[in-house]
């Protein structure tokens, strides 16, 4: 019988973040996303800004992350990450903030390595900003008052 389940570790330089049973997770690869079942090719790849999706037994869970690389076996996968925010731990007013902030820095005459960095600083935001819609319906409301 082949296994339905296999070990998800998602790893931060100061912690590990999630380490759990999933039966899949989709990933944001520089080449697109991929999805990892129990039983995969082992492989290694890097990952962008974008979406973790993590699909257990009976529920869903989302992660923000800033890129990193993924180690997958055929019953494991490990993340290294630099950053990873689960969805319900996404500080909206903060992302919206850092979006702001980040608009504002490439209005501005800056240099091409400050206007690369803030375009990269927005990209972050509008990923935790994204990823935080799973779960809180308040994000558009949000939005809304951050543009009067």
């Amino acid at each position: 019988m082949k296994e339905k389940f296999f070990d998800l570790e998602i790893v931060t330089p100061l912690q590990i973040l999630y380490h759990e049973k999933v039966k899949h997770v989709r990933l944001p690869g520089t080449e697109g996303y991929l999805g990892i079942l129990a039983g995969h090719a082992p492989l290694v790849t890097t990952l962008k800004i974008g979406e973790i999706k993590v699909d257990l037994e009976k529920e869903t869970k989302y992660f923000a992350t800033s890129g990193g690389i993924a180690e997958v076996l055929p019953f494991s996968t490990t993340i290294l990450v630099e950053t990873a925010e689960e969805a319900s731990q996404i500080d909206l007013k903060r992302a919206l903030a850092s979006r702001k902030r980040a608009k504002e820095q490439i209005k501005s005459k800056l240099n091409e390595i400050d206007r690369q960095q803030a375009q990269e600083s927005l990209k972050k935001a509008e990923n935790r900003l994204s990823i935080a819609k799973h779960l809180k319906n308040n994000v558009e409301d949000l939005d809304e008052n951050e543009q009067h």
